[in-house]
Parts: C-alpha cells; structure tokens; sequence
C-alpha cells in the first residue's frame, strides 16, 4: 500500500508542477483557464494533503512512521 500512496504522491506533483509551469509561462490565453488552472492547483494540494493525512494516521495505528 505504500508503494501505492508514494506512487500517487509523485503523480501529484508532477501534476502540480505541470500546472505551475504553464501559469508561471505565461501560456495562458484568457482568465478563465487561469481560474481553471488555479482550481486544478488547489484540487491537487488537496488531495496530496488528503493522502499524506491517511498516511500518516495509517502508520501511526501500525507504529510506524513515515
């Protein structure tokens, strides 16, 4: 399972790192796909902030850390 969540972990943030670089160069065309990025960003974090909180509450009931 840890290999699952590390797995999403990543693919959120080069899903977030995407995202930043083509808000950060300029690439967009009109303010709705700027909304439209900064809703993708924000859902990001908080799914990465979802599933690190799972994590860590899994590995506390198990003893371990992460």
């Amino acid at each position: 399972m840890l290999e699952f969540a590390e797995a999403v972990l990543r693919e959120i943030k080069n899903l977030r790192e995407s995202s930043e670089d083509i808000i950060l160069n300029g690439t967009i065309a009109d303010m709705e796909r700027y909304r439209f990025m900064m809703g993708r960003l924000e859902g990001l974090k908080l799914v990465d902030q979802s599933v690190r909180a799972l994590l860590k509450s899994r590995t506390d009931d198990d003893g371990f850390s992460i």
